[in-house]
């Protein structure tokens, strides 16, 4: 399973702490063994799935087809869906 990042997501995970850098990048290495571990958001984010890395969110889309796991965007809680 392959993990691809957007620009903006791997900024945003640059400005992290340190700390929150390394719980972050260790829940996005176990979505490879479960792409689904997150919860699926609806209305106009139907298309994503969102993932808690507390304080923070990682938004991300997941391709059954290609097997492919797409990090958009690693925020705050109280911004990420604004």
């Amino acid at each position: 399973m392959k993990i691809n990042y957007s620009k903006t997501s791997l900024k945003q995970l640059k400005n992290l702490p340190k700390t929150k850098q390394i719980e972050v990048l260790k829940k996005i290495e176990k979505l490879k063994y479960n792409p689904y571990a997150g919860k699926k958001l609806k209305g106009a984010l139907s298309n994503f799935i969102s993932l808690k890395v507390w304080p923070y969110r990682i938004i991300y889309q997941y391709s059954d087809n290609d097997k492919v796991i797409f990090i958009n965007v690693i925020q705050h809680r109280q911004s990420v869906y604004k």
